[in-house]
């Protein structure tokens, strides 16, 4: 794959997927703008960027704040010029029966899951219109097909699914992409396990969902993905 020569922006890049996507894009040539909640984690992931031969910028940052998510695009740009692909990949939930979620890990959810992605796309597409430059929202499977113990989640998925698919629509002839990609089950963080803790035959690696985005960025500017499915075999949902 060719290298991206790029800046791309990652949300939730501290650790399981956003972490090894951020990885990804280091050794493909990008400038890696590493985003999340915990400095330290990040400032640990940014010693790998660099390892791997990316420039890394780091960036604390809680994707429900809008001033804070504004002021780090500015800063990006005042860094490097320009953004030319965001990743809206943060996302958490726990997994149980709705009747025993509360009402303040409702909020979180769709806040985090659904409210943050539609004002952080709004907030970066004055920058991804003036590259020409690419959406990347991290959705899930259970967008397209219920899954139980997974409700407020399921919701804010199916929502983010169609935000993006109308965003495209809107700007796709102003030269910007928008690309849903709906993962099934990886062998992270969520839902409160551990990155190992899954096996591979139900669970896929983060790293093989990383090289699926690294791929979907590297499309010729003529072509977008609206939404790409990935699963891992043994899936049985």
């Amino acid at each position: 794959m060719p290298a991206l020569h790029q800046t791309i922006l990652v949300t939730g890049a501290s650790r399981g997927l956003g972490r090894h996507l951020s990885l990804r894009l280091a050794r493909d040539g990008a400038n890696v703008v590493l985003c999340a909640r915990s400095d330290a984690d990040l400032q640990a992931v940014a010693e790998e960027v660099k390892a791997a031969g990316g420039t890394p910028m780091v960036y604390r940052l809680d994707v429900r704040d809008r001033a804070a998510f504004s002021a780090c695009l500015a800063a990006v740009q005042t860094r490097f010029g320009g953004l030319d692909a965001l990743v809206l990949n943060a996302g958490l939930s726990p997994i149980k029966p709705f009747a025993e979620w509360t009402p303040e890990e409702i909020d979180e959810v769709l806040d985090v899951n659904l409210r943050a992605v539609v004002h952080g796309a709004h907030a970066a597409l004055p920058y991804l219109l003036a590259r020409r430059g690419h959406l990347v929202i991290v959705a899930s499977d259970v967008g397209r097909r219920p899954a139980a113990n997974l409700t407020p989640y399921a919701a804010a998925k199916h929502g983010v699914v169609g935000f993006a698919g109308s965003l495209l629509r809107e700007v796709k002839g102003q030269g910007v992409r928008v690309t849903s990609l709906l993962p099934g089950i990886i062998d992270t963080y969520f839902g409160g396990g551990a990155e190992g803790s899954r096996d591979e035959s139900w669970a896929m690696r983060p790293e093989a969902v990383a090289d699926t985005i690294a791929w979907i960025l590297a499309q010729p500017p003529g072509v977008v993905l609206d939404e790409v499915t990935i699963h891992p075999l043994g899936q049985d949902f």
